[in-house]
């Protein structure tokens, strides 16, 4: 039972005589008689024995009763919850707000069952037999339920607050007791924590954490085969091999200190004022582009992947949401300072009137409904993430489906991007429809494959194709693909005149680089974080902490330094309004410098061995002496040897 769980029935039980007490003897001054004798004192009648009894047992009796009225509330509240929570899966996995009532609800419900089984923990132990397990369930349903309200608003706040819950889970120990009671239903519950702790912390890439889940639940599991022999044995060492590969996958990309420790690194967007001033020329009262729906698709069918959330995927994810003072350095080795106090308050029974802890925190849904805060969150403009739909290889239909949600939803003032890491898909055989559009593209996932069909009609089938997207080009747009067969997509018929870009992969790469298809594209790796991208095509595994923040620097340099000339540039009016996105930005910026190290790079010789953009960037983005000199500099610092500056930039476009 926790310590802080108050008992307002041990009071009011402490006031009631024992039985058989008598209560004292009460006295009066002394009188004199005419005789000069000493009168008695008077004495008081003593309580007869069934008064006694029959107090207490009425004392009890109504003890009783508020008990087994706590008791009653506790399951209505714990039903009530149920219901809520399996009511989620009901809502649509899109539209816009449609699902935004029922979660305030369900956050709530379960605000009020969290906040009553602390004020009551002593009489639901007592009286329901409440177990710590089922206190841990309560908290790990509400870890879900930021979660998903995370995922369906793209704020990681929320992100935050699952950890939260979670995290004082396993400080707390609410699960300790399942081992030893030898219940496989209860021990699933367990293992479904574990990995979903696993997730969360992956996305807060909190590395040293997650490496002490890994060997927590692999002795689980173990635990779990051994005793139950379960059906499911399979499926959770595969658990088990995704999330080791998934953290080795992010390793071999990550350089090292002397110590083997990962080095520091920004993953999420941080808001450059540099950046702003020099291409936010509008001025403040302008109508400018906003980035308001994503679709992230991930079919590369032998990239390294965890809870249907691929590693270009996971990247993308990533640059899409913008650095927050919650998790703010809870980067590779530094996320424990990022956890606020509230952990304490979240999983204890200490009121949140007596913790020094902001409300908005830890009692947020209980003192400001869930719907409060996201309606302040979303009014501040610093804060906004655009909202993301993760499709981990989804069928044409089904993407079709997300492509025609997120376009209704996109106002006349936003974009649209497209994100697409998959399996490349050409015609063996030329299209002499003359379609033009329809020659090629990436690969959908093929739910049933009919047996005896012909494999060139199933890949046009379930091929998405760039003339398949030109219906939704009526509204701003931006497109990266990262594909064998990128190059597809440079042909995009233009016939609606709205804002169009796409940054396009190179559709190989040279012999000397490492394959880089199971652990992430390199493309996108550029477009998530430049330097772990430089360090890869250089070979650079152990680098000094002192070095590596030089070199982060010089990326920032070099970084501000493209968007001065993207300022400058004489470009295009759409691709000048995408720029207003710090997002969209953020890409077109690290794009350029994609190109950039990439020309410079010995091993690079071949046109198909360098990203392109549609519309193609100005040369005087791409082949910059400033921004070349920035790369000097950064191969210098990191002794990397492998690059060439004597000769001038190649700027080729690839062919088909």
């Amino acid at each position: 039972m926790d310590p802080s769980a108050a008992t307002p029935q041990q009071s009011a039980a402490g006031t009631t005589p024992a039985s058989g007490a008598t209560t004292p003897a009460a006295t009066t001054p002394t009188a004199t008689t005419t005789n000069n004798t000493t009168a008695p004192a008077l004495a008081a009648e003593p309580v007869p024995m069934e008064d006694v009894v029959s107090t207490n047992a009425v004392t009890a009796e109504a003890i009783a009763r508020q008990n087994q009225t706590v008791v009653e509330e506790f399951q209505y509240l714990l039903e009530k919850s149920q219901q809520f929570f399996a009511g989620l899966r009901e809502l649509p996995p899109t539209g816009a707000k449609q699902w935004q009532p029922y979660f305030q609800k369900t956050f709530e419900i379960f605000s009020k069952l969290w906040k009553f089984q602390q004020q009551h923990r002593f009489v639901l132990e007592n009286s329901y037999g409440l177990k710590r397990w089922e206190v841990g369930e309560i908290a790990s349903k509400i870890g879900q339920l930021y979660y998903h309200y995370y995922l369906r608003t793209s704020e990681t706040n929320y992100l935050q607050e699952s950890y939260v819950f979670y995290d004082a889970i396993r400080e707390r120990r609410y699960f300790h007791e399942i081992s030893e009671m030898k219940n496989s239903a209860l021990m699933i519950k367990k293992l479904r924590y574990y990995a979903r702790f696993t997730v969360v912390c992956l996305l807060l890439n909190n590395r040293e954490i997650i490496t002490t889940l890994k060997e927590e639940l692999a002795s689980l599991v173990k635990e779990y085969i051994d005793i139950y022999r379960p059906p499911d044995a399979a499926e959770w060492q595969l658990v088990l091999q995704e999330v080791s590969t998934f953290t080795n996958a992010e390793k071999k990309l990550h350089p090292t200190n002397s110590s083997g420790n990962c080095l520091p690194l920004t993953r999420r967007l941080q808001t450059s004022k540099v950046i702003s001033t020099a291409l936010d020329k509008d001025g403040p009262t302008s109508t400018k582009l906003k980035l308001q729906e994503a679709i992230l698709v991930g079919n590369a069918h032998n990239q390294i992947k965890f809870s249907e959330l691929t590693i270009d995927m996971y990247r993308i994810l990533q640059s899409l949401e913008r650095e927050t003072s919650l998790i703010k350095g809870a980067t590779d080795g530094a996320a424990k300072e990022a956890v606020p106090s509230a952990v304490a308050v979240a999983a204890s029974g200490v009121n949140a009137a007596d913790s020094s802890v902001s409300a908005t925190i830890k009692e947020e849904p209980a003192e400001e409904t869930i719907g409060t805060q996201r309606r302040t969150t979303e009014k501040s403009p610093k804060r906004s993430n655009p909202h993301k739909y993760l499709l981990y290889r989804p069928t044409l239909s089904q993407l079709m489906v997300y492509l025609a949600t997120a376009f209704k939803e996109v106002s006349s003032d936003s974009a649209m991007l497209i994100y697409l890491s998959a399996d490349g898909s050409k015609r063996s055989n030329p299209d002499t429809s003359g379609a033009k559009g329809y020659h090629g593209g990436i690969l959908t996932n093929a739910r049933k494959v009919l047996e005896g069909s012909d494999a060139e009609q199933q890949s046009i089938s379930h091929c998405l194709h760039p003339g398949d997207l030109v219906p939704f080009t009526r509204k701003p747009m931006f497109l990266i693909v990262d594909s064998s067969n990128s190059v597809a997509f440079a042909d995009m018929p233009r016939v609606f005149n709205h804002p169009f870009m796409s940054l396009l992969s190179p559709t190989e790469y040279p012999d000397s680089i490492p394959d880089t298809s199971q652990i992430g594209g390199l493309f996108t790796l550029f477009l998530h974080a430049p330097l772990l991208a430089f360090s890869f095509i250089c070979g650079i595994a152990q680098i000094s902490p002192d070095t590596w923040e030089q070199c982060t620097g010089l990326i920032t340099q070099a970084e501000g330094k493209i968007a001065e000339l993207m300022a400058a540039a004489p470009l295009e009016k759409p691709l000048r309004r995408f720029l207003q996105d710090e997002f969209l930005r953020q890409f077109m910026i690290r794009f350029a410098l994609c190109h950039t190290i990439l020309n410079a790079h010995i091993a690079f010789t071949e046109p198909k061995h360098l990203p392109t953009s549609y519309p193609p960037l100005p040369a005087s983005v791409l082949e910059s002496p400033e921004v070349l000199s920035k790369i000097r500099s950064l191969a210098v610092l990191a002794n990397a040897s492998c690059f060439s500056f004597e000769e001038p930039v190649r700027t080729e476009t690839p062919v088909e």
